[in-house]
């Protein structure tokens, strides 16, 4: 198949793509079909060849089949793709590919593109390794491994136990912009394998972005019954705009087609559920019936199903696919050419809505659980599970809060009587839209929005709070973090009372953020002396070196002097201390202690790092 390139598109060819081709002539198992080609609209190169690598013998992979490869013009850099070709290519689905569907009309090659940059053991590769990026050597490489990957499938050996579970892509149907969000884990799935009822009722908030999210509230049976709870912060619960409905419907296990495809069309699931064996029709329309008010049922459905964490290891969590249901007709109303009744109705659901060939609409489906979102990067240690307090909403204390709430805090209450001024937006988390306005309550909010688990709180006031129901709200903290760079409220700070031990934390900053102070300290009170005395050395240190150096000065006047520091230098030494801070809670002091950090510069004074300090560096 030949397809047509607009000649004004037309580029030429690289001397690094040549010398690719040249590298792959001759290899064992490979036949170069057409040479390089320019697609234009895609902005690709294309090579053609023939793999005939050594498959087993009667297995699923064909002998001989045609690829496409893709490449872009930045070769060797940039991606290279291997998909089938739409005659004599590839047909089936395997693991570690792409959906194989034909694909647009235009192209000769099909959607299936394989994955060979894996670290599966079947490819020979236990951990990323570093491909070659020679011009003669990378396509070459890949071309190996395209011929590993199909001797693997030929084998069913693409996956070996023990290697990460991976799902079957579920083509996603891109004309309904909706994702559908859930939280599973280990503990609810216990829940999930007590529970004997195969369908129910799942409600959503439904969140209005630049694509709608319906996030899942809860699951009930037709009985009554709650099923695990989800527990969304106040970015979901407070911010959705509405509540919906739907149905949510359990299969035995992963939903796919032999070797590994999603079902694309109602046929498909239908073969796929009797294959588990679940009667979908009856499932459905039996929880049809169920329902009392069907106009409050929208037309998302959950189908779910338990999933290990590797490939042969036994189902540790549930997994929900959201599937945009066709617009049922009830069994109150006739549908036209059908007789009227329950009986009539379901038939006309079932022959003309979810029909054999009718294509299923998948929706972008994601498991928002803690352990799932934050797994690109989330704090250890027992800092997670406390209730912090975080005195001072300032540019230290807002980044710091940031630090710990994207790490995985959630539960933390932000305390500051001050508004947000113009002149703070130069080292602040918050931005213009917040001028005015208490940073305690922006600063929560903002930190609501990272994270839908978050439970950030605000007090509007200065410390110590004044309110009974604030005083033991401030009193049920475990953490005490001060970002106020204030003596007056660290005073304040030791005489209140918790009434237990808390892990006590101050941090602050000197001249030009230059060095990190922090202090840390467990008991019943903050002990304010001893910080004193810890600190001074370190501030007269301070006040030496800076002697020279005036206040900037922020509007007109002798008392408007500011604390100067820029933001990069801020943030710094705020990632040292939220790494400070979850390196004591996995290990509380038994005594008070001081840690300095300060930033270094090489000798034309340039930034080149931040060491930590000992107490004899303070002479």
């Amino acid at each position: 198949m030949r397809v047509r390139r607009e000649a004004e598109e037309a580029q030429e060819l690289s001397e690094e793509l040549r010398a690719a081709r040249r590298a792959i002539i001759g290899l064992n198992g490979v036949e170069l079909l057409r040479d390089w080609e320019w697609y234009g609209k895609e902005r690709q190169w294309v090579l053609q060849l023939r793999l005939e690598p050594d498959v087993k013998p009667d297995g699923p992979v064909p002998p001989s089949t045609d690829w496409f490869v893709r490449v872009r013009p930045a070769y060797p850099l940039g991606s290279i793709k291997f998909n089938p070709a739409k005659l004599n290519g590839l047909t089936a689905t395997f693991q570690h590919q792409s959906h194989n569907s034909e694909g647009p009309d235009s192209l000769p090659w099909r959607d299936g593109a394989i994955c060979l940059n894996t670290p599966a053991r079947s490819l020979g590769r236990r951990v990323f390794d570093i491909e070659p990026y020679d011009a003669d050597k990378r396509l070459r490489w890949y071309v190996a491994r395209a011929n590993r990957w199909l001797e693997a499938a030929s084998r069913d050996e693409l996956v070996l136990p023990g290697e990460p579970f991976e799902l079957p892509e579920y083509p996603v149907d891109l004309s309904t912009p909706l994702t559908v969000a859930f939280s599973e884990s280990r503990e609810s799935f216990v829940v999930w394998e007590e529970t004997p009822q195969q369908v129910g009722i799942v409600d959503f908030y439904l969140l209005r972005r630049g694509v709608d999210v319906q996030v899942v509230k809860s699951f009930r049976t037709f009985e009554g019954n709650n099923l695990p709870a989800q527990p969304w912060g106040p970015s979901v619960t407070r911010g959705a705009s509405t509540i919906a409905h739907g149905l949510w419907l359990r299969l035995r296990s992963t939903p796919f087609l032999k070797p590994w495809q999603a079902p694309v069309d109602w046929g498909e699931l239908r073969a796929v559920c009797r294959e588990q064996g679940a009667d979908l029709d009856e499932l459905l329309r039996v929880a049809h019936e169920k329902i009392k008010d069907k106009d409050k049922i929208g037309q998302v459905t959950l189908i779910g199903f338990p999933i290990p964490s590797v490939f042969g290891g036994s189902p540790e969590m549930m997994h929900w696919l959201g599937l945009y249901m066709p617009k049922l007709v009830n069994d109150k109303a006739q549908a036209r050419g059908f007789r009227s009744g329950k009986k009539w109705s379901w038939q006309h659901n079932r022959d003309r809505l979810m029909r054999d060939d009718i294509s299923l609409r998948w929706l972008d489906s994601e498991n928002w659980h803690p352990e799932q979102l934050q797994t690109r990067g989330r704090s250890r240690g027992e800092l997670t599970s406390k209730k912090v307090l975080m005195l001072g909403a300032g540019a230290l204390g807002s980044t710091v809060a940031e630090l710990l709430v994207r790490g995985g805090t959630h539960d933390i209450t932000v305390v500051d009587d001050d508004r947000l001024e113009a002149g703070n937006l130069v080292r602040h988390t918050l931005v213009l839209e917040h001028l005015n306005e208490h940073k305690a309550e922006s600063v929560a909010k903002r930190l609501n929005g990272i994270s839908p688990f978050a439970h950030a709180q605000f007090i509007n006031a200065k410390f110590p709070p004044e309110h009974p129901a604030i005083v033991r709200h401030v009193k049920d903290c475990d953490v005490i973090v001060d970002c106020s760079g204030s003596d007056e409220l660290l005073f304040d700070l030791s005489s209140f009372g918790f009434g237990g031990d808390r892990l006590f934390f101050s941090l602050s900053v000197s001249f030009g953020a230059r060095r990190g102070y922090c202090f840390a300290a467990r008991g019943e009170s903050f002990p304010h002396n001893t910080f004193r005395q810890m600190v001074e050395p370190w501030l007269r240190k301070d006040l030496e070196e800076n002697a020279e150096n005036e206040l900037p000065r922020e509007g007109i006047g002798c008392w408007h002097s500011v604390f100067p520091a820029r933001a990069d230098d801020i943030w710094a030494m705020a990632s040292m201390m939220a790494k400070y801070i979850e390196r004591v809670s996995a290990a509380p002091p038994t005594e008070a202690e001081l840690v300095v950090f300060e930033r270094e510069a090489d000798e034309s004074g340039a930034f080149s790092g931040v060491r930590e300090l000992s107490g004899e560096d303070v002479r």
